[in-house]
């Protein structure tokens, strides 16, 4: 990339009949540096000729600029831009409307290319949208085609569930921690997140009153437990609440956890609607079965984030997308231990993460794997155990990727079984 004049022109000062003498061919490329209030476009034609850098006010200025553009002799328009944030949402929704071409690209290759294009490391937005100009014409960019509108239904309930999700974890650990003030025993001896539970701390509120009203509380338990809650489990809850260590509550702290225990119990009922919406709105069938698998928010995840698995070609091209390709770090004698690009979707791996965890405790071959690579590199005290998670992460998608094409997911065909069959000590399937 040749020396630049970075200067720009407002939208209301340019010159119509100048930038269009300067365009050659039918189309025009054209790169955006998105932000909250001032844009800046660095217009350029299909050879390669830089013709100057529009800006405006977004959103009261957008018009505008896209009749400005409009107005230009190529009948091609080729928008590049990065997918940061949503404040480019309305002007890539703009582009769509009007038939332009809308490119996306990485924002991490604009920020290596900030010394490349000029040699001097500075960025600022009139330099960004010619670097997006100038790395779109080396084909570093990919087609970025509107979300059909089944997906975009899915993101608004995921979205939806992953608020509540967060509600719903941070109102439980606020609950644990009145809890082991009050009635420290129940923390031992029931999930917090159990409805049963919840329900009679939101209508009891501690373990006095659930002592002094045994027979109640025994009657609500049976009913809302149903014939899956034993008798046993019963005793259980009302023998910690008549010999709690816990605080004696006062009337105004009673309410309190009432209310908590009720906001939390709430959140939960909101969960479970917001994940039967998800089930009757994803009608793919891969979403689907790979929803039998790793459970359908995280497969909707997936599938939002990165669309089908299916369209990967090789199940490499996979798990870069999700950012687990490893990046080496090497000069000289020194060698960097390796880690992972992290280039893809934070929101996927994070799920994906959770999912292999998941894995890990119910799958014994999963579990086999684990314990041997925490061993081999220092047992439970030394080794980071995330290094083997994020090698069964790997694991896992490429039984997913066959399982998108159809094929059964067998974890026998991800691991050397022999070997694993030889530590039977090994294969006891976590209970917890």
């Amino acid at each position: 990339m040749k020396t630049v004049n970075y200067s720009s022109v407002h939208v209301n000062s340019v010159n119509h009949k100048e930038i269009d003498s300067q365009l050659r061919g039918d189309t025009l490329i054209m790169g955006l540096d998105v932000a909250k209030k001032k844009e800046y476009a660095a217009l350029a034609d299909e050879t390669g000729k830089d013709v100057g850098v529009i800006r405006w006010e977004h959103p009261r200025e957008s018009r505008k600029f896209a009749r400005f553009v409009d107005r230009l002799k190529p009948s091609r328009v080729q928008m590049v831009m990065e997918p940061t944030g949503s404040y480019g949402d309305p002007i890539r929704h703009m582009a769509y409307r009007r038939g332009w071409e809308v490119w996306k690209m990485a924002p991490k290759r604009v920020g290596d290319a900030k010394e490349i294009a000029d040699g001097v490391p500075s960025i600022h937005d009139s330099k960004a949208a010619h670097i997006l100009v100038w790395l779109h014409k080396q084909g570093l960019t990919e087609r970025w085609e509107p979300k059909e509108i089944r997906r975009r239904r899915v993101r608004t309930l995921i979205r939806q569930l992953g608020r509540i999700q967060g509600n719903w974890q941070r109102h439980l650990g606020y609950l644990e921690a009145e809890m082991a003030r009050y009635w420290p025993e129940i923390i031992q001896a029931w999930e917090l997140k159990r409805a049963t539970l919840l329900g009679i701390l939101k209508n009891f509120g501690g373990p006095q009153k659930i002592a002094e009203n045994e027979k109640e509380v025994r009657a609500y338990m049976r009913k809302k437990g149903g014939p899956f809650l034993k008798k046993n489990r019963i005793d259980e809850v009302i023998e910690a609440a008549k010999s709690s260590l816990g605080v004696t509550m006062l009337k105004s702290e009673r309410m309190s956890i009432k209310n908590l225990a009720e906001h939390a119990d709430r959140l939960r009922r909101d969960r479970l609607k917001f994940e039967r919406k998800l089930d009757r709105i994803i009608e793919k069938e891969e979403v689907l079965r790979m929803g039998e698998e790793v459970g359908l928010p995280t497969a909707a995840v997936f599938w939002d984030k990165l669309g089908s698995f299916a369209d990967y070609e090789k199940v490499d091209q996979l798990i870069k997308a999700f950012g687990l390709n490893l990046k080496e770090h090497s000069s000289g004698t020194y060698n960097s231990p390796l880690h992972i690009t992290k280039r893809g979707p934070s929101d996927a791996r994070s799920a994906l993460y959770l999912a292999t965890c998941r894995k890990i405790n119910t799958d014994p071959f999963f579990q086999a794997w684990h314990r041997k690579k925490v061993a081999r590199d220092g047992g439970e005290e030394n080794a980071n155990k995330n290094v083997s998670v994020v090698a069964l992460m790997r694991k896992y998608l490429k039984g997913l990727w066959h399982l998108a094409r159809g094929k059964r997911f067998d974890s026998t065909l991800l691991f050397d079984v022999d070997k694993l069959k030889a530590q039977r000590s090994m294969l006891t399937v976590n209970p917890n």
